[in-house]
């Protein structure tokens, strides 16, 4: 009986044990300056806290932008860039660059599945960072409303840790868009300081199957530009075609044949036809399958550049 009883007496001592160290090695949720520091893909839920920073949303198209530009648009937005998100806690970085051009607000849009952030932070040119956002969910398919930024900011890159709702068949698509300052854009605004004087119009991200058929609606450029550029970044594309259409209806193809343009490169300058007011500037091209890029990004960054 002694025996049975010292060796029921080991058996729970062992158990309580066992308990503890689990206890005592548990780790807490990372919060969102942890998953900000580490950088790394954690497959464990976000905290949601009690506070925090919001942002209001309304309702979008459920399709990608196809026609990203810059103040020139319609709605006055740049496409700084899009990201694709699963439901594991991603850390991803749009970087963006003085050379774009200074912005007064900032907002995204959510495709595909619901997303929930943990922060979204701007880094200034300067090197400081503003939170915009916190422990925040957005709806797929909602436009999120205006955030206001340092007035008349250059913007380095633009940080979100953010997952998207557990869906094993839905990703999320994120697009970050900026609106230019007043008095940034048109024949005597800020951007000729700038850049030798060249102003973005527009920006996508080139897809690999099919061609990419991008329209870009050119605005405030009173006198017309005299030049235009197509610049790529991140991996090489095939460029089918360029055509301007000016403000009296006229074309002004630029490109009518493929070409390769590697990435980190440009086609042109190109002289346009005349100078006069542009309504609009209408691209193709893909992404190109090998490429002589060594960051192997996925898609490329096709920008148009024009200068007055």
């Amino acid at each position: 009986m002694s025996r049975w009883l010292i060796l029921t007496a080991l058996a729970i001592l062992s158990l309580g044990f066992v308990f503890t160290a689990h206890a005592r090695d548990r780790v807490p949720l990372p919060g969102p300056a942890n998953l900000a520091a580490a950088g790394q893909r954690v497959q464990v839920p976000l905290r949601i806290a009690a506070k925090k920073r919001g942002v209001g949303t309304r309702r979008t198209a459920p399709e990608a932008s196809d026609t990203p530009a810059g103040k020139a648009m319609s709605n006055g937005e740049v496409l700084f860039g899009s990201q694709t998100v699963n439901f594991l806690v991603d850390r991803d970085i749009i970087r963006v660059g003085p050379e774009m051009g200074k912005f007064d607000r900032l907002r995204f849009r959510v495709l595909g599945n619901d997303i929930y952030v943990s922060s979204l932070d701007v880094i200034y040119d300067n090197d400081e960072r503003e939170t915009l956002l916190t422990n925040t969910r957005v709806n797929r398919n909602r436009k999120t409303s205006w955030m206001e930024l340092r007035p008349g900011s250059f913007i380095k890159e633009v940080r979100l840790v953010y997952r998207a709702k557990p869906n094993l068949n839905r990703t999320a698509r994120v697009e970050v868009f900026g609106e230019y300052s007043d008095g940034w854009l048109g024949p005597d605004g800020e951007a000729r300081k700038y850049n030798d004087g060249w102003v973005l119009l527009g920006t996508d991200t080139a897809g690999m199957v099919g061609y990419d058929k991008v329209t870009i609606k050119v605005g405030k450029n009173d006198g017309g530009y005299k030049k235009l550029r197509v610049s790529v970044k991140d991996r090489d594309i095939t460029l089918r075609y360029l055509t301007v259409i000016y403000a009296d209806g006229e074309k002004d193809e630029i490109a009518k044949r493929r070409r390769r343009v590697n990435a980190d490169s440009d086609f042109g300058p190109l002289e346009l036809k005349k100078e006069d007011v542009i309504a609009e500037i209408r691209g193709g091209w893909r992404s190109r399958a090998f490429s002589t890029s060594k960051r192997r990004r996925a898609y490329a960054t096709v920008q148009v550049w024009g200068k007055h």
